[in-house]
């Protein structure tokens, strides 16, 4: 399921999207300043639910009362009820495997939720740097999701991330190829792995509160809230 793209490329576009940001432009970037496969929630499909669930309303209300945000548990809870629903079964339903050419049809508020499971999966497993090598292409996306939830401490932190990972792009790359060569016995693969945690730091800010309890409720409710106040771009709902 993974679309592989060079660290090289993404790189090029970190400067495309940082001096954006510089510009305080708010118009999407052109379509021939994008690298192959390198995500932005600007791309294609904004506003059509073209690939669409039914989900019954009493299964909506049964997940919001089942679900107080007053007793949260980070591992169930309603985000990932709706990452169940909303994202696994519609992928399901489409039958597309090209992932790009799904990310063109889902709409800008599936393309959030799909950015923020992709970073929030691998953030989770092993930290921001594993989250850079395996979703490369998702590396401008998650900038734009925490953009537009309001979140604004990560929105800071993470183009700092930005900033620091486009002078280490040569570095980065040679130490992702390192990884995925085969040839290599697995000890000298994970090293250099492992390895990428010491080039980037800025990572570690992002690192020390990603993971606590009432951040993930912050950030999972958040998203859950954005589901919920956008129900028409995820799914047909019926009684």
């Amino acid at each position: 399921m993974k679309i592989i793209i060079g660290i090289i490329i993404a790189i090029g576009f970190l400067f495309v999207y940082l001096n954006i940001k510089k510009q305080n432009q708010t118009e999407s970037v052109s379509e021939n300043m994008k690298p192959t496969n390198f995500y932005s929630i600007n791309d294609g499909n904004q506003n059509e639910l073209t690939i669409s669930i039914e989900i019954p309303q009493k299964w909506l209300d049964s997940i919001k009362t089942k679900y107080d945000w007053n007793e949260f548990d980070e591992y169930d809870n309603r985000m990932w009820e709706y990452m169940y629903k909303f994202f696994d079964e519609t992928v399901e339903k489409s039958g597309i495997e090209d992932y790009t050419e799904l990310w063109n049809k889902l709409n800008r508020e599936q393309k959030i939720f799909w950015t923020f499971l992709a970073f929030n999966g691998d953030t989770d497993n092993d930290g921001v740097y594993q989250f850079i090598l395996n979703r490369p292409e998702f590396v401008i996306s998650i900038a734009e999701t925490w953009d537009e939830l309001e979140m604004e401490e990560l929105k800071k932190d993470y183009e700092n991330v930005l900033n620091e990972l486009s002078g280490k792009s040569l570095k980065i790359n040679e130490l992702k190829t390192a990884f995925n060569d085969k040839s290599k016995d697995w000890n000298n693969r994970w090293k250099s792995f492992s390895d990428g945690y010491k080039e980037l730091k800025s990572i570690e800010r992002i690192e020390d509160y990603y993971y606590d309890k009432e951040f993930k409720k912050k950030l999972y409710k958040k998203v859950a809230d954005r589901i919920e106040n956008n129900l028409d771009m995820f799914a047909t709902i019926i009684e």
